[in-house]
């Protein structure tokens, strides 16, 4: 299934909903399905504030294992460190997707190429590790 957003703040409650409906209907509990929405939620809010572009596509994809979302926008890729000094509450949206997910990848867009895609997946009988 694949939606498509206009790329504004207001638009992040809808795509959240969009997720997680999509989440439940595959089969994943409450808690996984959560995850998966705020997941998303990072990869069009970075989007939204960073790429500069007009539309997000969201794209949905489950095999009944396993779902993977695929977040799409217009715009070129700035890779940096975060820095909370500088970023305030900001800089967290990667890491935090990492640490939802089972995988994480980010095709960068360029100038010469634009348009991020960030492909988030998650299996729906793994357990995240916790780590102390």
């Amino acid at each position: 299934m694949i939606r498509s957003f206009p790329a504004h703040p207001s638009r992040l409650t809808e795509i959240r909903t969009f997720v997680r409906k999509q989440a439940v209907l595959a089969g994943f509990s409450n808690d996984a399905a959560d995850d998966l929405a705020l997941a998303v939620s990072e990869a069009c809010a970075n989007s939204i504030v960073h790429a500069g572009g007009s539309t997000i596509t969201v794209s949905w994809r489950s095999d009944g294992e396993r779902s993977e979302v695929e977040v799409q926008d217009e715009g070129v890729f700035h890779r940096r460190v975060p820095m909370p000094e500088l970023d305030g509450q900001g800089g967290h949206g990667i890491p935090l997707m990492m640490a939802l997910m089972d995988e994480v990848a980010v095709r960068e867009g360029t100038e010469q190429d634009p348009g991020t895609l960030v492909r988030l997946v998650k299996y729906r009988n793994r357990r995240q590790s916790n780590l102390a």
